[in-house]
């Protein structure tokens, strides 16, 4: 942080006086593809997977949600769910990495 102050310091000189009055960090859920899991979990009835938003799950999180949903109730999905199964680590599929 204080790296990151000294630099925007430096570089923004109108923010010279500004200071750093909290700080916060934490890992983010993502998957290698950058492609989120929604699905039920293979082995484990009933157990279903909504993860690996890589951040992105604030704005993307009402449409998971509501696919998570449909799949647990066993409705319709609105979307397709196969690129978000959970298996496509361990099926043999091409992973391709998505748009980050």
């Amino acid at each position: 942080i204080a790296a990151i102050l000294a630099n925007v310091r430096a570089r923004f000189p109108a923010l010279a006086d500004i200071e750093v009055d909290e700080a916060w960090g934490a890992y983010v859920d993502s998957t290698p593809d950058a492609v989120p899991v929604i699905s039920p979990v293979d082995g484990i009835s009933g157990y279903y997977l909504a993860a690996g938003c890589s951040g992105h799950g604030f704005g993307v999180g009402p449409g998971i949600g509501f696919l998570a949903a449909e799949l647990i109730a066993n409705d319709k999905p609105s979307v397709d769910p196969h690129p978000y199964r959970l298996s496509r680590w361990s099926d043999g599929s091409k992973i391709e990495v998505g748009a980050l």
